[in-house]
């Protein structure tokens, strides 16, 4: 990912990629060639730059980050913010006691799909349903939790409203020999009822971005590669008699136009300089942060509970 945020920041208009840490100096010089910028594996230098995304593994994020409060610097950090809920809740609070703003990867808000998405809603989400699967990714060290599912948490949280977790039931598969979790299935019921049943995978053989949000009055498909929206609403249905009985089913299907303000990853990178410019709220900006990570810790717990 960090190669991806450097060349979203390279071409930006707003801002100048100063430099990319890496402790691979090999692998920065690279990546710092092509766009025209300091590369290095002295994380002293980041501190002297006005902003800071932190792409390094999960496992770094919180030595890294605090390193970067402590020297006053708006951070951008992928999901998960920290390898654990404890690490998460310890840097969103230094964040706030120092009043450094801290915003967290969570790419797929800035979707446009789920702008349009909400747009189509004429009533509150009664169930989700998300996939999220790809084939294997050798290089990626935590469990599909934190990597992957922890996307569709956070959209779910969002679509709920925020309101609160009433149960979680998951289940997830280990391969053989493996160390962490590769496939993860669970349902999660909010108050007020919404159900989201979600399911990520890194053992695909290929990749799904599929959201389906259910309201009494519509269905809403969304597909996050394509970036399209589908949107079904029942009229009637009826059996028709006869030699033998048929049943038929009349549905409305609108496919409303989906407005492309820009490449999600890059209407992130926008959102952060709102951030650090004072243009977002830094306190409800660390405010989203936390209900992701507390449901993904709750899955993984469930997981533990039933004694997979």
């Amino acid at each position: 990912m960090g190669a991806h945020h450097a060349r979203v920041i390279g071409s930006s208009q707003r801002a100048r990629l100063y430099a990319i840490v890496d402790r691979n100096l090999e692998a920065a010089s690279a990546v710092a060639e092509n766009i025209g910028c300091l590369a290095t594996s002295d994380l002293d230098v980041a501190a002297r730059s006005d902003a800071v995304v932190v792409a390094t593994p999960t496992e770094s994020h919180l030595e890294v980050a605090l390193e970067l409060l402590a020297a006053g610097r708006p951070l951008l950090i992928e999901k998960p913010l920290a390898p654990d809920l404890e690490s998460t809740r310890r840097l969103l609070k230094e964040s706030e006691a120092s009043g450094v703003p801290i915003m967290c990867g969570f790419v797929e808000r800035f979707n446009p799909v789920i702008a349009s998405a909400m747009e189509q809603l004429t009533g509150p989400p009664i169930h989700l349903v998300a996939l999220r699967h790809s084939p294997p990714a050798t290089r990626i060290i935590s469990s599909v939790v934190a990597d992957m599912l922890i996307h569709d948490l956070d959209l779910a949280v969002g679509f709920a409203g925020q309101a609160a977790v009433e149960s979680v039931l998951s289940s997830t598969w280990t391969p053989p020999g493996g160390t962490v979790s590769e496939i993860a299935d669970c349902t999660v019921r909010f108050a007020g009822g919404m159900l989201a049943t979600l399911s990520a995978s890194r053992y695909s053989q290929r990749k799904v971005r599929s959201f389906t949000i259910s309201t009494e009055n519509e269905l809403v498909e969304l597909d996050l590669l394509r970036q399209d929206v589908s949107v079904y609403r029942h009229v009637r249905h009826e059996q028709i008699g006869g030699p033998s009985t048929t049943y038929r089913a009349q549905t409305v299907v609108d496919i409303p136009f989906v407005r492309h303000a820009g490449e999600p990853l890059a209407l992130q990178f926008e959102h952060f300089l709102d951030l650090v410019e004072g243009r977002v709220d830094a306190d409800a900006e660390r405010q989203r942060i936390l209900p992701a990570h507390e449901l993904a810790d709750q899955v993984e717990r469930s997981l533990q509970a039933v004694g997979v």
